[in-house]
C-alpha cells in the first residue's frame, strides 16, 4: 500500500514539483536549533543534541529523520551572539533529504530577558531513487505510470540547492516564544534539467510558559507549536512537566493526527536522554503501530567568565 500511495504521488507530478512538508517531532522544546536560528546560543552553554525518529513504524517507506545539532554562545567584535551547525537526514519512500547549515544569532541582552535574531545558510542534497518505484499494481492488472515515463526517473539522480532561513527567539525567566522561516529561497533542486523540486518557505511559531509550582519542585510548563507551509498545518500542543530539573514528563495533542506521550531524564550533569511515543489518531492507524523517538542531550560550559544571565533547565539542549 505505501508503495502504491508514493507511485501515485509521482504520477501527479510535472516538470516542477514541491519538496515534501519539513520533517515532523514530537519533542520540538529540545530540537529548536533545527528550525530556529535565532535560537543558537540563547542557553550561553554548548549544547550538543540528536534525535531520531521512526515514523509511522510498519508502514511501508515512512518518514524515517535523524538530526543533530550544535550551538554555542560566543562574544564577537564585544557583541553577545550564538552559532550553531545542524545536520538532518530525512527519508521518505523514494526520497532522500540531506540538509546541513550553519547559523548566527545577534543577542540582545535585556533586563531578565534576551532576544536572538539569527540567520542560517546552508545545503539541501535531494536524492530521488527512481529504482524502488514499481510500475505495476498487483491486482487490476492496471500500471500506475509508463516504464519510460520521462517524468520519471529509471534510476537514483540526486541534486544540490542553497537552503536560506530567518528567526527570532525571545526569552524571558517565565517564557519564550520563537518565530522562523526556513527555505526563504526556495531551494529547486534541478535534476540533470529532467525536473525539478523545490521546498516553499515553511513558518515555524512556538512558545511556552514556565509555571513553578510554590509547594512543590515541579516546573509546568504548558506550550505551542505551529509548523505550516500555507498547504499543510501542524499544530501541537503540549504540557511537560519538569520536576527536580532531573525528570520530565509530558502530553502533547497533535491536531487531527495523534497524541503523544513524553518522557525523560538528566542521567549524568548536562546528559539527559528522553523519549516519545505518537499515538496514531488518523485512519493511520490501522497501518501503523505509531511513531517513535529518541533524543540524546548534552550541555556543558566552558567559559570562565561570570554570565549575568542564565536558566537552568532541562530544557536547554
Amino acid at each position: 500500500m505505501a508503495r502504491s500511495f508514493f507511485v501515485l504521488m509521482l504520477i501527479c507530478m510535472t516538470a516542477l514539483v514541491k519538496g515534501q512538508f519539513d520533517a515532523q517531532f514530537s519533542q520540538n522544546m529540545f530540537n529548536q536549533l533545527a528550525t530556529n536560528p535565532g535560537f543558537a546560543g540563547s542557553s550561553g552553554m554548548i549544547n550538543l543534541t540528536t534525535l531520531n525518529r521512526q515514523q509511522w513504524v510498519g508502514f511501508e517507506g515512512a518518514p524515517k529523520t535523524t538530526v543533530f545539532g550544535a550551538d554555542a554562545a560566543i562574544n564577537l567584535f564585544k557583541s553577545e551572539g550564538g552559532v550553531g551547525l545542524m545536520f538532518m537526514n530525512d527519508e521518505i519512500g523514494p526520497f532522500k533529504n540531506i540538509i546541513i547549515n550553519m547559523s548566527y544569532a545577534y543577542r540582545i541582552e535585556m533586563e531578565n530577558a534576551s532576544l536572538g535574531l539569527g540567520l542560517s545558510v546552508g545545503m539541501i542534497n535531494q536524492t530521488l531513487d527512481g529504482t524502488t518505484l514499481d510500475p505495476l499494481s498487483g491486482t487490476d492488472g492496471n500500471t500506475y505510470h509508463s516504464t519510460d515515463d520521462p517524468a520519471i526517473p529509471q534510476n537514483k539522480v540526486t541534486d544540490n540547492a542553497l537552503d536560506v532561513g530567518f528567526g527570532a527567539f525571545y526569552e524571558s525567566t517565565k517564557y519564550y516564544v520563537g518565530f522562523s522561516v526556513n527555505h526563504l529561497n526556495k531551494p529547486s533542486p534541478d535534476f540533470d534539467g529532467e525536473f525539478q523540486t523545490y521546498f516553499k518557505q515553511t513558518v515555524f511559531i512556538n512558545g511556552g510558559y514556565r509555571y513553578k509550582m510554590k509547594k512543590h519542585p515541579v516546573v509546568l510548563v504548558p506550550s505551542l507549536y505551529v509548523k505550516t507551509d500555507f498547504a499543510a498545518l501542524q499544530v501541537d500542543v503540549n504540557m511537560n512537566a519538569y520536576i527536580k530539573d532531573k525528570y520530565w514528563a509530558g502530553l502533547t495533542y497533535r491536531h487531527q493526527d495523534a497524541i503523544v506521550i513524553l518522557a525523560g531524564i538528566e542521567l549524568l550533569n548536562g546528559l539527559k536522554l528522553g523519549y516519545s511515543y505518537d499515538i496514531t489518531l488518523s485512519k493511520l492507524f490501522n497501518y501503523s503501530s505509531g511513531s517513535h523517538e529518541i533524543m540524546l542531550g548534552y550541555s556543558f560550559d566552558l567559559s570562565f567568565e561570570k554570565r549575568t544571565k542564565r536558566y537552568k533547565s532541562v530544557r536547554y539542549l
